[in-house]
């Protein structure tokens, strides 16, 4: 069921927590703490956007991302089961790479397990590349595949 068309991208805002919490509890082998997702919310280098289904106001999904060193750091992308393969990943991942470019960032950088294949299919398509590896930086031991986008800048001439 495509649900594309009725979702709405917006910020969050600190009014979301609850949901954006039990979202990522959903979705994530290792989740982040609720202050984790607080201190993201309201950090002023941070993007936090959102998914929302129109009619009852549910989150279905977020993304955010840290601004550091003229870098942006994706940290997490969640979308509800039930509304994956419908290319909203990839809708929020574009959002937050025009807001690096707004922002200025020099590139767009991530970690993402070397098993979610999915999620590397994702950013992929979204022009990432694969940068090397972290040896076991999940908390199981995982590893996690580095991964950053290129194509954020903007040139600009002086």
């Amino acid at each position: 069921m495509k649900h594309h068309h009725s979702i709405t991208v917006r910020p969050a805002a600190s009014d979301d927590l609850e949901q954006i919490y039990a979202l990522e509890q959903t979705c994530s082998q290792n989740p982040w703490s609720r202050d984790g997702l607080a201190e993201e919310l309201s950090g002023d280098e941070s993007t936090f956007l959102l998914l929302q289904t129109p009619d009852e106001g549910r989150i279905v999904g977020f993304a955010c991302a840290h601004l550091v060193c003229g870098e942006m750091h994706i940290l997490d992308v969640a979308i509800h089961r039930d509304y994956r393969n419908e290319g909203l990943g990839a809708l929020l991942v574009t959002r937050l790479l025009a807001e690096a470019d707004a922002k200025e960032a020099a590139r767009a950088c991530l970690e993402v397990r070397a098993s979610n294949t999915a999620a590397i299919r994702l950013y992929e398509k979204c022009g990432f590349m694969r940068d090397g590896m972290r040896d076991g930086y999940y908390q199981d031991g995982e590893d996690a595949v580095l991964m950053s986008s290129k194509s954020v800048p903007v040139m600009r001439h002086y």
